[in-house]
């Protein structure tokens, strides 16, 4: 079914949201011409759509099952209103931060399959976002349908060096085998963590063998949408170097933690795109 979704360039910007870091199964099919418009799909979990801007109601259609229009509504986190963190923003005198919002008009925190996002964290850790979406892909084609992301019951009892062999997983293979056995045995309820308040979920995550503080906070952002999640990469501690330089890091986050509060995952996202497109 065809959904359709009115939405401004600032609210929703798909370019922007793929190539933020955030998500690894998001990806522009084909770019449009002639009048057929940019296509754009996504998978998280048991879930696919595609979508495009419909130029002549200038608005956005998604075609997926209808069963599943709640989850992808959830997914783009359309309830929340991000151009009201826009203006806090704006009114800030923070240069570098005014210039990545520009840079980055219709970035926003996604809401993704909390298993999905779990393993592909722990894929992300010591690795480059071509690495891990190639090693993710592997892993649909190898031990699903190609579409869909395998289940913790089918890669427990992966043999670990076969999940090793041309998945480029390396010691990252014990680790999800690991995670889905505990899943798989009930000793691991990661929905259960999720709900719990923030500091508990996050010290849950890091006692998880091969999950340390960035991966905890990854998971936390962008699969249990904390948005008070702030993670700290090679990139973040480039831009506390380069661009903040009068803070140290602690004092830096201090300094997002009071004057973002609520929403510091997002400002991290719009950095983290930014001074990307900088290189």
């Amino acid at each position: 079914m065809i959904f359709t979704k009115k939405l401004t360039p600032e609210q929703f910007n798909p370019d922007v949201i793929l190539n933020s870091g955030q998500v690894f199964r998001m990806k522009r099919e084909f770019k449009g011409a002639d009048g057929i418009p940019d296509t754009y799909s996504a998978s998280s979990g048991d879930n696919e759509v595609i979508f495009y801007l419909n130029t002549e109601k200038d608005a956005w259609d998604f075609v997926c099952q209808e069963s599943q229009w709640d989850f992808w509504q959830n997914y783009f986190d359309f309830e929340t209103d991000y151009i009201s963190y826009n203006n806090i923003i704006r009114q800030s005198n923070d240069k570098f931060l005014k210039d990545s919002l520009k840079d980055s008009f219709g970035m926003r925190i996604l809401r993704q399959d909390l298993w999905e996002v779990f393993i592909s964290y722990v894929i992300s850790q010591n690795n480059n976002i071509p690495k891990i979406k190639k090693s993710i892909q592997v892993l649909c084609d190898r031990y699903s349908d190609g579409v869909h992301f395998p289940k913790p019951e089918v890669l427990a009892f992966v043999p670990e060096a076969e999940l090793m062999d041309g998945t480029a997983l390396g010691y990252r293979a014990d680790y999800i085998i690991g995670i889905s056995r505990a899943i798989t045995e009930g000793r691991l309820n990661i929905e259960a963590i999720s709900k719990l308040p923030y500091q508990e979920a996050y010290n849950s995550l890091i006692a998880i063998k091969g999950i340390g503080p960035k991966v905890a906070n990854c998971i936390m952002l962008y699969g249990f949408h904390f948005m008070e999640s702030y993670p700290i990469d090679t990139w973040m501690k480039k831009i506390i170097k380069e661009d903040y330089s009068t803070y140290n890091q602690a004092d830096y986050l201090n300094y997002i933690n009071e004057s973002y509060s609520g929403f510091q995952g997002y400002v991290q996202q719009l950095q983290f795109y930014h001074k990307r497109q900088l290189k």
